[in-house]
């Protein structure tokens, strides 16, 4: 019975009355809000933007109070840099202000790619991995090296590039290439050089540094090669050993050494040439005594078919050891 009575009560209707104002109130107030934070019926066409570049697009989208994004992410040589390919939504459609347009436009060139490391790489496999990345191979430049085949450097516009640097796209490379080592090269001579200079010079002549015999062991400051093994303009295959003999005393007080050494090596070469790889030159006896001495008689028996019969006061040591020129 009390809820009968409150229900028709005047203090009920009008409670309802206040509710139903209130939240009419509230609708018309949030559809008003609505259309005025959604521009309702206020629409804005997309501007045809084909006929210019990114910039210029960029101002007339502005100015008609559209939002924008740019995709510039590939590159055809067929269109201009930064000329616009495509947009969404399409010429001509109406929009509300403030809707987000899509561009994709070409891009300035070629999207830089990291080039791989393949150093020490065989070069089939080296030209497979710059091929997948877009790289090209222009030349091939080969330069003596162990490992035949294998890359040494990577060259761009004649200068080396390391892996891990980015190029663009479809770039053109140089790829240096080992061919391996060299055989019968002329040796050069390190005489009067120390040892860092001298072991320079064998490596990079492409030699490997081998025994470095001195003659005062603690007297290393100043000492200077004065022998070397193979002797200089001989030939030697690249990659072989080089001895040393480094000593810091004047060259005439290392004379009877020198001799001694030009019999060891020198007798060496003539028992067993083909284990030290040596070629001595043609003139090499031509200035030994028992040559000088006999130069007249074999002058004179060049039209004889047997050999001049050898001294009998000569060994045959002698004869076969050439004198080596020491400058004093």
């Amino acid at each position: 019975m009390k809820i009968l009575k409150f229900i028709i009560s005047w203090q009920f209707w009008v409670s309802v009355i206040i509710v139903i104002a209130i939240s009419f109130l509230l609708l018309q107030g949030t559809f008003l809000w609505l259309n005025a934070y959604t521009n309702h019926g206020v629409q804005v066409e997309v501007p045809n933007l084909s006929n210019l570049n990114l910039e210029q697009a960029i101002v007339k989208l502005d100015e008609s109070n559209l939002e924008y994004e740019i995709d510039t992410s590939k590159y055809d040589p067929k269109y201009k840099p930064y000329q616009i390919l495509d947009i969404y939504p399409l010429v001509g459609s109406n929009v509300k202000k403030g809707r987000r347009i899509f561009i994709r436009a070409n891009a300035k060139t070629w999207k830089p790619v990291v080039v791989p490391n393949i150093i020490g790489k065989y070069k089939y496999l080296a030209f497979s991995q710059l091929d997948l990345v877009g790289l090209k191979v222009s030349d091939t430049i080969y330069e003596p090296n162990l490992a035949v085949n294998t890359v040494i450097k990577i060259l761009y516009k004649g200068k080396e590039v390391q892996p891990g640097v980015t190029l663009p796209r479809f770039s053109p490379l140089t790829i240096v290439l080992a061919k391996g080592l060299a055989k019968n090269v002329s040796v050069p001579s390190f005489i009067g050089l120390d040892e860092s200079t001298a072991k320079g010079m064998i490596t990079e002549n492409l030699f490997s540094v081998g025994s470095i015999i001195y003659d005062d062991p603690e007297d290393k400051g100043n000492a200077r090669v004065y022998y070397q093994v193979p002797v200089p303009s001989s030939t030697y295959d690249q990659g072989q050993a080089i001895d040393l003999y480094l000593s810091s005393k004047p060259l005439e007080k290392l004379k009877d050494k020198i001799r001694n050494l030009d019999q060891t090596f020198n007798r060496r070469f003539i028992n067993d040439s083909d284990s030290l790889n040596l070629s001595r030159p043609v003139n090499e006896f031509e200035n030994s005594p028992s040559t000088r001495n006999n130069t007249t008689n074999t002058h004179n028996s060049e039209t004889n078919t047997s050999p001049p019969p050898p001294k009998t006061n000569t060994s045959r040591e002698e004869h076969r050891r050439p004198n080596r020129v020491i400058i004093e």
